[in-house]
């Protein structure tokens, strides 16, 4: 088995800190009266408000943040500190609702040209997992169709006034659809970002979520007073499973999702989403997403879940890992290139996911392709540049 160095396993990050307490109280929708108790008592006790900002900052909680002490302890925190977080989440509401009206312009216009498209993440998931959109921050707009959709709604994206970025040529283009999931768009003079998924995460790295299964079981999301087709939330757990360990988990506004998801979604159908997990190697990715979201933010759980996902020894470290590195000071720091991969070795339990792996890892990217413009019948050396440019730069997480 790959080992994972696993840092500091004592208390949560380094020191115990009661910044690093606070935020995890503060980091939910929701809190009960024992928790705002606990809220306001940590924010009286000398608290380093500079430092519990920028650690909020980092993991992209600060909706959060302010949300939870302006109702627990408004009279407690500095005025001055309250007040800037105040600006921060009325701009980041404004935001949100400005990109949820795109998002609905965006469907609109897919529909209209015959372009079947489901958002996902994004607006609806705030609306779903948190039931606001000013709780959680986010920064583009993904909207996945189906493959053969993806020339037309890449048209009508650039009939809105949306340019591809990077611009591609149409081999360059080929090689992504082959060994990616999605295309981004940039728009509104550089506000507006879309994803474009034809898949929600690479074939490669998760074979669990397989387009043919998301299309096939589908909910519903209130956006703008209309309903739209979204990821079911069972399929929508598990893509953000997949999503947070392919990254690290190096940031707590994932596994905040998780838990907000977890709670909010009633009948969930849990049997569902571990037989897939289990069926497709997403198994480790989903009870490591689980069982952090139940150690830092008292994520609700049928207990047979959690005990499987409290079972496994390899999560267990996994775990350990990425909660030594949330809290490993207010700056990110990335993870070396060899450490990313011993994590996702080691959060796969079959040898052909950790084969699988490999091949995604040596993928090109859509970095690798802006690199270098080569001509149609060239495109197969992207597959020798991928391997060099891992090389030099000890870049592969991405």
């Amino acid at each position: 088995m790959t080992a994972v160095d696993t840092g500091n396993n004592e208390g949560v990050g380094e020191g115990g800190r009661r910044e690093h307490e606070l935020l995890l109280l503060c980091a939910r929708a929701t809190a009960d009266d024992a928790t705002a108790r606990t809220i306001r008592r940590l924010a009286g006790e000398g608290i380093d408000f500079e430092y519990l900002f920028r650690l909020a900052h980092r993991h992209l909680v600060l909706p959060l943040l302010y949300h939870q002490l302006n109702r627990a302890a408004q009279d407690i925190v500095p005025p001055a500190f309250l007040g800037k977080l105040k600006k921060l989440f009325r701009d980041n509401a404004a935001r949100n609702i400005y990109h949820a009206a795109e998002l609905g312009n965006i469907i609109r216009a897919f529909d209209a040209h015959g372009v079947e498209a489901v958002p996902f993440k994004g607006p609806t998931l705030a609306l779903t997992a948190y039931g606001s959109l000013s709780l959680r921050r986010f920064i583009d707009l993904d909207i996945l169709v189906r493959r053969g959709d993806v020339r037309r709604a890449k048209d009508v994206l650039l009939s809105k006034g949306y340019e591809l970025h990077p611009p591609l040529t149409a081999a360059q283009e080929r090689v992504l659809m082959r060994e990616q999931h999605a295309l981004q768009f940039v728009g509104g003079g550089g506000l507006l970002i879309v994803e474009l998924h034809w898949s929600v995460v690479p074939r490669k790295f998760a074979a669990s979520v397989r387009a043919e299964d998301l299309w096939g079981r589908l909910g519903k999301a209130r956006l703008n007073d209309s309903e739209v087709p979204t990821l079911s939330n069972e399929n929508l757990l598990l893509s953000l499973s997949a999503h947070g360990t392919k990254h690290l988990w190096e940031r707590l506004v994932w596994i905040c999702d998780v838990a907000e998801l977890s709670n909010s979604a009633r009948g969930l159908d849990w049997s569902y989403v571990v037989a897939r997990a289990r069926a497709g190697g997403l198994e480790r990715m989903l009870f490591l997403g689980l069982r952090l979201a139940d150690e830092l933010l008292g994520a609700r759980l049928p207990e047979e879940v959690r005990r499987a996902a409290f079972g496994d020894e390899d999560v267990r470290a996994l775990a350990s890992f990425v909660r030594a590195r949330l809290f490993d000071g207010a700056e990110h720091r990335p993870a070396s290139f060899v450490r990313n991969i011993r994590f996702n070795l080691r959060a796969r339990r079959r040898w052909r996911d950790r084969l699988r792996y490999y091949g995604f890892l040596l993928a090109p990217t859509d970095g690798d392709i802006a690199a270098l413009r080569l001509p149609a019948p060239m495109t197969f050396a992207y597959y020798l540049i991928r391997p060099l440019r891992l090389l030099s730069k000890g870049d592969g997480q991405h």
